[in-house]
């Protein structure tokens, strides 16, 4: 068999399997074809090519399987498979597919490696090395990044969250809060951009309560909004009540906390536990007992029984 002929060999048999067969056959048939072929980038074109006549490609089974890889727990294998046969045909979509392993893989440094190797810097390769700057602690460098990915396409609401987050690390409230208006108006709302601006809100408060105020206002409407619309959203919940902290006095904080009562919805009290805790804390410095009481009550649901039972009990 030719070098080309083993690889369609290989992706023919692969659409045919499924599970960690597939990681075999192509491990198995790359490296093969890695060793016998002579011009790995001309007889891997004519492979897709050959492919493509039947409606297949090698490109895009390639990058399932290293999507797929995670869930059998051979991503080592595909990553080191997928980046051996990108160095010896140097195409673009195989080193971002290798980049992209790399960055789900954690190995952050591996991953902005090779993304500075790619000549074409399209917007999505700026995007995924700016976010792995971000994860690899060089929020700076993670902006300016992603800042020229927005330069090449405003439109892509996942670069406009990381710079978001990096520019928020940094302590660069107005570009975070900025980068997330501009997510919403791309992308709509969501709980995790409600979120970030909750965290950028109290930030502000804290520096600065009168300044911070608006924004605290903001992002209170934006998490009940949300939250009315799906109760699971426990963080948003945690939120509303580190926002509710830097309310006047602690009558206004329980007339905010108290807007969740008898709302319908599950709260994952294991994912809320070390935040809340926080916000109990801050309530006992201030001595708002009553607001921590009803803070309580709207954590374990209690509350909900009160309201469904309000008529009966006056």
């Amino acid at each position: 068999m030719t070098p080309s002929e083993i690889l369609v060999s290989a992706i023919e048999n692969i659409t045919q399997q499924s599970g960690p067969t597939q990681i075999d056959t192509w491990v198995k048939a790359s490296s093969l074809f890695c060793e016998v072929s002579g011009s790995p980038l001309n007889d891997f074109i004519h492979a897709e090519e050959l492919l493509n006549e039947n409606g297949h490609s090698a490109l895009e089974i390639i990058s399932a399987i290293a999507a797929a890889s995670f869930e059998w727990e051979q991503e080592k294998r595909a990553f080191a498979s997928i980046l051996r046969l990108t160095n010896l045909t140097g195409l673009t979509a195989l080193r971002f597919t290798a980049a992209w392993l790399a960055f789900n893989m954690n190995n952050f440094e591996a991953c902005i490696s090779e993304c500075e190797k790619i000549d074409d810097h399209g917007f999505h390769v700026y995007g995924l090395m700016g976010q792995a700057y971000l994860e690899n602690g060089q929020p700076q460098q993670a902006i300016n990044t992603l800042r020229i990915a927005l330069a090449i396409n405003e439109h892509d609401p996942a670069i406009w969250f990381q710079l978001a987050k990096a520019a928020f690390v940094i302590g660069n409230h107005d570009e975070a809060w900025q980068a997330l208006e501009s997510c919403t108006v791309v992308n709509g709302p969501g709980a995790e951009i409600v979120i970030l601006q909750c965290a950028i809100a109290c930030a502000g408060c804290e520096s600065n309560p009168v300044e911070g105020a608006p924004r605290r206002s903001l992002a209170l409407a934006a998490a009940r909004a949300i939250f009315e619309h799906d109760a699971n959203k426990s963080m948003l919940l945690v939120y509303a009540a580190k926002l509710a902290l830097f309310a006047k006095n602690e009558s206004c904080f329980i007339e905010e906390v108290s807007w969740f009562l008898g709302l319908e919805g599950k709260l994952d009290t294991a994912l809320i536990t070390v935040d809340v805790s926080e916000v109990l804390k801050a309530l006992q410095k201030k001595g708002w007992y009553r607001g921590a009481a009803v803070l309580l009550a709207v954590l374990t649901g209690q509350a909900q029984t009160k309201t469904a039972a309000g008529p009966a009990s006056a």
